[in-house]
């Protein structure tokens, strides 16, 4: 006896640019609260070299220099940039999506 299991057709894969645009968009405000933060950590151990801050959390090793923090804002944020780019691809093509239907 031979059992054959057949499952129903599924999603199409399609190869559209920016077919994750939602999800990059989400991680990108996401990513942007984090590089915040990491803003404010920088500043914070900037004022502390300078005198006008506490005590800062990192007393010793990487985390302990303001330089590391800024980088980290800065990379953090140009990532959020680049996924706010991909998701307006698919925006874009969501809207011209509707055009030609209506």
């Amino acid at each position: 006896m031979i059992v054959r299991i057949r499952f129903g057709r599924g999603r199409l894969v399609t190869r559209r640019r920016g077919k994750n645009g939602k999800a990059a968009l989400l991680l990108a405000s996401l990513l942007t609260l984090i590089a915040v933060s990491f803003g404010v950590l920088g500043l914070w151990r900037l004022c502390e070299d300078l005198g006008f801050a506490g005590d800062f959390v990192f007393a010793d090793g990487l985390l302990s220099h303001w330089q590391i923090w800024v980088a980290a804002a800065a990379a953090t944020q140009y990532s959020s940039w680049r996924l706010t780019q991909y998701s307006r691809i698919q925006k874009e093509e969501d809207e011209a999506a509707e055009e030609l239907s209506a």
